[in-house]
Formats: structure tokens, C-alpha cells, sequence
């Protein structure tokens, strides 16, 4: 008797022990049925555990797909946005055409309007149309119409696009992601009146050995919002085949300019202390055609060679530019030097450009202050008759100067205000139509020019 209540006993204290556990397991899972199903003895712990899993998973398999389905829609989908700048200036000199008196004007300079469509995996497009100034009235052109195709990596060759159409320059939407105030105005090249900023032809672009560390851009992108366009972990490159007048001139002549870009990151591994390496970029971009000029018997030549060091920082960016040029797309630098009255050759040009912006730590980090400084030297050498008397090339140069603050009300919205003077030696000649293009270097135009200053204020919408 004694030896049977000993069993029953042992028996009682190992049932509690196998009911304690089946709680324990059952409490240590979080969802109510397969707890309920432990209790029972209908399943084990370890079976609980893996039903748990293999639900966890096909969830997380449920929300991928509809992720990417998601992220399919919005790709199929044809995006609209703009970049428009809403201009208010007040100056004199060559900001208000020649009058003494001074303008003040409210304008539109900029409204692109961007239809962009993925077709497929790999080939996209753009299409679009620019609002232009012409003397008052307002104007819609084509800016861009190309078909982007992407393309798989060829080494150390990485995120590979080609673009077919009218697309992008090689050089000014580079440096314009490295000086975001274009709405302020056009790059120093292009103020001067060397090229513009699209083109038609076919171009080859992408990165040098992948992206650059996402931490690090994520910082710079905090302050720059534009940075990561061009953050190739070794550098950047860009090869253009085009027309070569632009994508507002001519193609008068069956020449075709050979148009590049090569951007080199040094350091890219550099991503921490107060000066990271990884920000520090060497670039050259060249050109070689031939301008575009019907009113000539011979085709000039047109060559640029431009070099420019750049650092970007997550609280500031600078940048030194150094170029030199032989004529220019439109074929209009060119000068008679023998005095026959007959065009014979092109203009030697050189250019200096300094740019620096800082952002200040008051407004939440928001409030950036920029200065620049331009140089231009559009006769290095030549001495040309003018129909009236013979030019040499000293006493021809323009100083271009701007500083101002931007205020980046959210993304890539900003709010500027720009002091801008512009001081011409007395034989730097320019076209008569100055409220268009008040920098723009013309041998035919008239010289004795009035230094100009304005005030500027700028409202870029981005979306």
C-alpha cells in the first residue's frame, strides 16, 4: 500500500511538472490560438514555434509583393512637376538695357514643366517644355525630349544610362548640382555666352566603382539637396556626341562636337572628421567642333578645356574653375585681324570662376550664405579691326561679383536674396539687347559699357 501511494504520488508531481511546462510554453508564445493548441497537447512547443515562422515569413513575402506592386504603379504612372523661378529685380546699368534711370520688373525666367515616363526597367523618357523671355513676352520651347535607356555595369563602369534626344549638356548640370542657386542666374561659361545647357545628340553618363557611402551623402543631402545626382563612389563621367550649337541655335554645318566630362573622387573611404576627404572632387570637361555661323565662308573652330576643384561638405561648399576657349557654339567669337573686312579668326578666351556657400547655424540650419566671383577674358591675344578702328586685347575684361542668402523653405523650395554688380573695361563689348543677356560677350557689339548693379529676389518652386 504504502509502495502504490509512493507511484501515485511520483505520478500527481510529474503531471503537475509536464502541465507547468505546457504553460510555460504555451505563455511564452505571443499568439492566442498556438498558445490554446500547447495547452491542449494538440501541438508542441517546437511545432508552435515553426508555425509562428512560416507565418512571419509568408507575411513578410505578402508585404514585398504588394511593395513592389506598389512601387511598379507609381513607376508606370507619367510624373508632372516643375522647376519654375519667380523673379522680382531692381538694378541699372546693363539690368535695365542701357537706361540711366534704372528698371525694376517683376519675371518669370525659368517654367519648366517635366513629364517623365518609365516605360520599362530600362528605358525611360523625358519631355520638357520651357516658358522663355523674349522682350516682355513669354514663349514656350522645348528644353529636353530624350529617351533614357539604363544600362548594366561594365566593370568598374556602374549605373550606366545613355541618353537619346535632346538632353543634357555634359558640364552645367553637373556644376549647377554643385552650386544650387541657378535661379539666380546662368554658370560663369555660360553668362559669358560660351554654350548652354542642352543639346541634341546622344550621350553615354554614370558612376566610377558604385555610390558613394549612403551615410555620408545623407548628411551632405541634408543641407544640399541636390548632392546625390553626382555621388559616384570614385567619381563621375559623362561623353556627349552633339550637334554643338545648343539647344536654342542652329546646326548650319555638318560638323558634330565631341563634348566630356570626368569627375574624379580621390578619397571616397574619407567619410568622417571635421574635413571628410570624400567631398573633395577634380573635374575636366572639353569640347571639340566647330560654331555654328552661317554668315561665314569657313567653319570656325570651337574648343573648350575647363578644370575646376571642388569640395562639398555637409555645412558648406566650394569650388575654383579655371577654362580656356577657342571661338563658341554659335560661331560668333571671330574677328577680322587683317583689316580686309572679311572674319578670319576666332577668339582665344579665358574664364575664372569662384563659388562658396556656408550654411549658418540660426532658422533651424535653413538660412545659407554664397558668395561668387567671375572673371572673363574674351580677347587673350588678338588684335581685330572693328570696321572703325583696330582693338587690341587689353582693357576688355568683365568682373562678375554676387553674394546673397538662401533660405530652403523645404526640399528643394528656396527663398533667395542676391546683390549682384557687374564691372565692364571700357573696350569689353556686348550686344545691344543687354536685358537679355547682360553678360554675353559680342565683337560687334559697343563697348564704354556702364557698370551695373541690381537687387535680386528669387522664389525657386520644385516639385
Amino acid at each position: 500500500m504504502r509502495y502504490r501511494r509512493m507511484i501515485g504520488g511520483l505520478l500527481v508531481l510529474l503531471l503537475c511538472v509536464m502541465g507547468a511546462g505546457s504553460l510555460r510554453a504555451a505563455s511564452g508564445i505571443e499568439d492566442p490560438l498556438l498558445r490554446i493548441l500547447v495547452r491542449k497537447g494538440i501541438l508542441t512547443e517546437e511545432e508552435a514555434r515553426e508555425i509562428k515562422r512560416e507565418a512571419e515569413a509568408e507575411a513578410a513575402r505578402e508585404k514585398q509583393a504588394r511593395t513592389r506592386a506598389e512601387r511598379e504603379k507609381r513607376e508606370k504612372a507619367v510624373k508632372v512637376g516643375t522647376l519654375t523661378y519667380l523673379d522680382y529685380s531692381n538694378g541699372y546699368g546693363p539690368f535695365d538695357g542701357g537706361k540711366e534711370d534704372g528698371r525694376s520688373y517683376f519675371a518669370v525666367t525659368r517654367g519648366y514643366l517635366n513629364f517623365k515616363k518609365r516605360i520599362n526597367p530600362w528605358l525611360s523618357f523625358r519631355f520638357t517644355p520651357d516658358i522663355h523671355d523674349q522682350n516682355g513676352s513669354y514663349e514656350l520651347r522645348v528644353k529636353y525630349a530624350y529617351a533614357r535607356f539604363d544600362l548594366p555595369d561594365l566593370g568598374i563602369l556602374t549605373h550606366l544610362k545613355a541618353e537619346f534626344g535632346q538632353g543634357h549638356f555634359p558640364w552645367l548640370d553637373f556644376e549647377e548640382h554643385i552650386n544650387p542657386y541657378r535661379m539666380q542666374g546662368t554658370m560663369a561659361r555660360e553668362f559669358f555666352g560660351t554654350f548652354n545647357s542642352a543639346d541634341r545628340g546622344i550621350s553615354l553618363a554614370g558612376n566610377l566603382g558604385g555610390k558613394l557611402d549612403g551615410d555620408f551623402v545623407r548628411q551632405l543631402t541634408a543641407h544640399y539637396p541636390l548632392f546625390n545626382h553626382y555621388a559616384g563612389k570614385y567619381g563621375t563621367f559623362w561623353l556627349s556626341y552633339m550637334n554643338g550649337a545648343g539647344y536654342h541655335g542652329d546646326e548650319v554645318n555638318e560638323n558634330k562636337a565631341l563634348e566630356g566630362r570626368l569627375t574624379l573622387r580621390p578619397f571616397p573611404h574619407s567619410t568622417s572628421g571635421p574635413l571628410p576627404l570624400a567631398g573633395l572632387q577634380f573635374s575636366y570637361f572639353f569640347v571639340r567642333g566647330e560654331g555654328n555661323n552661317d554668315n561665314l565662308s569657313w567653319d570656325p573652330d570651337y574648343s573648350v578645356d575647363l578644370f575646376m576643384l571642388s569640395y562639398q561638405h555637409p555645412w558648406f561648399v566650394v569650388y575654383a574653375q579655371y577654362s580656356t576657349s577657342t571661338g563658341n557654339n554659335d560661331g560668333k567669337w571671330v574677328v577680322d585681324t587683317d583689316g580686309d573686312g572679311l572674319k578670319d579668326t576666332e577668339l582665344d578666351t579665358k574664364c575664372w570662376s569662384l563659388f562658396a556657400d556656408v550654411v549658418l547655424p540660426v532658422f533651424g540650419e535653413k538660412l545659407h550664405l554664397f558668395g561668387r566671383y567671375d572673371r572673363f577674358d574674351p580677347n587673350d591675344g588678338e588684335r581685330f579691326w572693328d570696321g572703325r578702328r583696330w582693338v587690341s586685347d587689353s582693357s576688355d575684361e568683365a568682373e562678375h561679383y554676387m553674394l546673397g542668402l538662401a533660405y530652403y523653405l523645404t526640399g528643394k523650395n528656396i527663398l533667395m536674396l542676391n546683390f549682384e554688380w557687374i564691372n565692364y573695361d571700357r573696350n569689353y563689348r556686348i550686344s545691344k539687347d543687354t536685358f537679355s543677356g547682360w553678360g554675353k560677350y559680342d565683337p560687334e557689339g559697343t563697348d564704354g559699357l556702364e557698370d551695373g548693379f541690381r537687387v535680386q529676389t528669387v522664389l525657386q518652386i520644385s516639385f
